[in-house]
């Protein structure tokens, strides 16, 4: 595929995306650059059949189903933990099965886990078809120091986000099989940053944090190796909206 990306040197601009590594682009970074980091890494069980994805420059297919594990990489996490300014939010998607080795990678890397976030789909589909179906994920949620969460009252940690046409179907099955819905990032974009933040996936994928990043008058910086899913992303971000997606306040838990 044509790579038509800008070409990433060490200074990256914002409010672009570049196809580099996770370390590369947390490298080229300042410190406490970045107001919030909301991402959906490899974690470690090998979700995405058939699909193209890697860490460290190194790029895999992975096979169906759940056989094929994912390394456990957390190397990026110090990085990242240097780039957030204090005070600011990391949400990190993860599994109940990993759930706990991340937690304390993320706690190691400075910055503090305070929340377990329950995502609840509404719904199953893929995994283990002999037992229970699995309609929720979670999301670790870590802080820097004294972090504000910005609502008009509280919410409660499971957060029922279904799967409603452009939401969670928006070109998933051809582009990427694991995304979130764009409800889910955008509620995590609302709460923990205010307009003309800048929001960072250093695993972005097909660019729904970006995206919902955007919609909400936020700056953005997003990086992912596989070049089609950058390329996507990169189009995605493009595109007008019309229809009003981001009424987080108005959706308690």
């Amino acid at each position: 595929m044509t790579n038509l990306l800008p070409a990433f040197t060490g200074a990256p601009a914002v409010n672009t995306v570049y196809q580099v590594d996770a370390l590369t682009l947390l490298a080229a970074l300042p410190d406490e650059s970045v107001d919030l980091i909301a991402t959906d890494p490899l974690y470690g069980i090998g979700y995405k059949p058939g699909q193209r994805s890697g860490f460290g420059g190194k790029t895999r297919r992975m096979a169906a189903g759940y056989t094929v594990k994912d390394d456990f990489d957390a190397s990026w996490l110090p990085e990242a933990a240097r780039v957030l300014k204090d005070g600011g939010a990391f949400y990190m998607c993860a599994r109940w099965d990993v759930l706990e080795r991340w937690k304390n990678a993320v706690n190691a890397s400075g910055l503090r886990v305070k929340q377990r976030i329950i995502w609840d789909k509404g719904h199953w589909g893929q995994g283990d078809l002999d037992y229970y179906g699995s309609q929720t994920e979670d999301v670790l949620f870590a802080v820097k120091g004294k972090h504000e969460l910005r609502w008009d009252k509280r919410f409660g940690n499971v957060w029922r986000i279904g799967g409603q046409g452009n939401i969670w179907n928006e070109n998933r099955a051809k582009y990427n099989i694991t995304q979130k819905p764009i409800l889910l990032m955008a509620r995590m974009i609302e709460l923990s940053s205010r307009q003309g933040d800048l929001v960072l996936d250093p695993f972005m994928g097909s660019g729904t944090t970006l995206v919902a990043a955007k919609r909400l008058k936020r700056h953005f910086l997003g990086c992912d190796i596989d070049l089609e899913q950058v390329n996507f992303a990169t189009l995605r971000l493009q595109q007008p909206y019309t229809q009003n997606m981001f009424a987080v306040q108005e959706q308690p838990a």
